[in-house]
């Protein structure tokens, strides 16, 4: 009973599990190499950069054909998702004619085998929630659009090659910011955390405030934090949505250490 005890405790102490990673992220517009040969025109963006051309090529091509396919079935409904034992992968047509694609590795679990035999692999797909990292992907563009404004808008004013210089200076940075495996519901509603208020504190807060924009008239919004959490906000619910998002992800990411302590 001994040896089965120390067995047992040495097999899970040298299983592996693998959390969910981002594979790949790309953008393209199919209608910008619509001919045989000129393909890679198609692509914006594509991560990570060392992936070799033909492949890249291959890759977004295989994306065309499964939207296109999907349809054929509902054209008002184009794919959202392709589930796969390995990966999954995303699509988003945040405007016409631009899709954007995040192919995420599913978590595994790394079981070692007797008689030295390679370790089993076991893909836990059903732990990916479509609704959470299709949600992902869409606050990916809504982030890009904050800062840069729509893809149309930088093609229509420097053209193909303006366009690829915003998408990379972007993304190249904020997808190093991406927790897929901390990913959950708050993604998909794009929460908020509210820091709680006496009456009296909140009130004097809000008065802050209203001074503040009457002696700046440049100041059009306010929104005002303590410790990665909204007390004040005078942006519309959508725009704060991303807007805090980005503040407590990618500009003042959250310490480990918290600010306030209990008492």
């Amino acid at each position: 009973i001994a040896h089965a005890h120390t067995y047992t405790h040495t097999w899970l102490a040298h299983k592996k599990q693998y959390t969910p990673s981002l594979l790949s992220f790309f953008i393209y517009n199919p209608k910008f190499g619509p001919r045989e040969g000129e393909e890679e025109k198609k692509i914006l963006f594509y991560h990570p950069i060392e992936i070799e051309k033909n492949e890249k090529i291959r890759n977004v091509g295989l994306c065309e054909a499964i939207v296109q396919f999907t349809r054929t079935f509902c054209p008002t409904k184009p794919a959202k998702s392709l589930h796969t034992q390995k990966n999954r992968q995303f699509f988003h047509e945040p405007e016409e004619n631009y899709w954007m694609v995040m192919v995420v590795r599913n978590p595994m679990v790394e079981k070692p085998n007797k008689d030295g035999k390679p370790p089993t692999v076991e893909y836990q797909e059903e732990e990916i929630i479509d609704s959470v990292y299709g949600s992902v992907l869409q606050q990916c563009y809504s982030m890009y659009k904050l800062f840069n404004g729509t893809f149309s808008r930088a093609f229509e004013a420097g053209g193909v090659e303006l366009l690829i210089q915003k998408l990379e200076k972007f993304f190249y940075r904020y997808l190093q910011t991406l927790h897929l495996q901390s990913c959950d519901l708050l993604d998909v509603f794009g929460g908020i955390s509210f820091f709680p208020l006496d009456k009296m504190t909140y009130l004097k807060i809000q008065s802050f405030v209203n001074r503040v924009e009457e002696s700046l008239s440049h100041v059009k919004y306010t929104a005002f934090l303590y410790n990665d959490q909204l007390i004040w906000s005078g942006l519309e619910q959508d725009d704060m949505q991303i807007l805090y998002k980005y503040l407590t992800t990618s500009l003042f990411p959250r310490h480990t250490e918290p600010e306030v302590r209990p008492h």
